[in-house]
């Protein structure tokens, strides 16, 4: 099997496509914010409000884009859980800015589709967020469809008390041949050291909010924070990778088990290989590099 997921034309970008700003939780500005983000080297930035959709084309630069968007929440009654979701507008569906988008009450897990349905309905594409956070258990959210990703990292909520990854859960959905992307965000409201965190870097034909959707959607993107990839892909049933300098690559996959790469000391590592036994479902990679930083694939399906 071959499978290049990065080849073909267009750039790359880095975004992040969680915040927020004193038009809902955030303590700065939405122009602070996207001012913020831009001269860090950002390029794209989705200004994701509790409850209102915003879209802040007004702040536009030839190498900077506002992606519109807007979080809402279902809460349990009985128990201490809730479900956050990132919606993302490519622009082709045009709602107001500020509109207030609100999740269902809660009546049942239901409810949480109901909400996933109504957001896109509305042109929005979801994103399901911070599951650890939001204290729930993958039993709660598995039969849940209509979202494309999951945040896999969210810099804010591990920032706030350590629960950011999620890749467990990211794997229990793949192995059930689940379709859905693993996401870095920030999720930042600018209280504490929440911001340029954990970042998206896409692979699309142009710095537009249609182009950067679409790459999305197709899971040609790849997560970070820290460590850049350049490339990866399967060629005559072997697995590659290439990145920036780190100190290990995991070759993760199901059901059969996959494989790390660890430099050893003094060594550092930037490319490895995997020969694949014909039994996976799927194989997605992880490079940490010396601090701990971690980049994500996503994944290739096998079967």
């Amino acid at each position: 099997m071959n499978a290049y997921p990065f080849n073909g034309s267009g750039n790359w970008y880095k975004g992040n496509l969680h915040c927020h700003s004193t038009v809902s939780d955030g303590a700065l500005t939405p122009q602070e914010v996207a001012d913020l983000y831009r001269k860090n080297g950002w390029n794209f930035l989705a200004l994701t409000e509790h409850n209102i959709y915003t879209d802040w084309q007004e702040f536009n630069r030839e190498d900077f884009i506002i992606i519109p968007g807007v979080e809402v929440s279902v809460d349990e009654k009985e128990r201490p859980r809730c479900y956050h979701l990132v919606g993302l507008s490519d622009g082709t569906k045009s709602l107001p800015n500020k509109e207030s988008i609100r999740g269902y009450e809660w009546n049942g897990p239901s409810s949480v589709q109901d909400t996933i349905d109504k957001l896109n309905e509305k042109g929005l594409y979801v994103v399901l967020c911070h599951p650890i956070w939001s204290r729930t258990e993958f039993e709660d959210f598995k039969d849940f469809g209509g979202y494309f990703g999951i945040e896999i990292y969210n810099h804010g909520c591990e920032m706030e008390n350590h629960t950011g990854f999620s890749t467990v859960y990211w794997d229990s959905l793949l192995r059930r041949k689940r379709r859905v992307w693993g996401l870095a965000t920030d999720d930042a409201h600018h209280k504490i050291k929440d911001h340029l965190g954990g970042w998206v870097m896409v692979k699309a034909e142009s710095l537009t909010r249609s182009s950067i959707i679409s790459a999305l959607l197709d899971g040609r993107f790849y997560s970070s924070i820290g460590p850049s990839i350049y490339d990866f892909g399967v060629e005559d049933d072997e697995v590659f990778i290439e990145c920036s300098e780190v100190k290990a690559i995991h070759f993760v996959t199901y059901e059969t088990l996959g494989w790390s790469h660890y430099a050893g000391d003094n060594n550092l590592l930037t490319s490895s290989r995997f020969k694949l036994k014909g039994k996976e479902l799927y194989v997605r990679v992880e490079c940490i590099d010396e601090y701990g930083r971690v980049a994500w694939t996503n994944p290739i399906f096998l079967k």
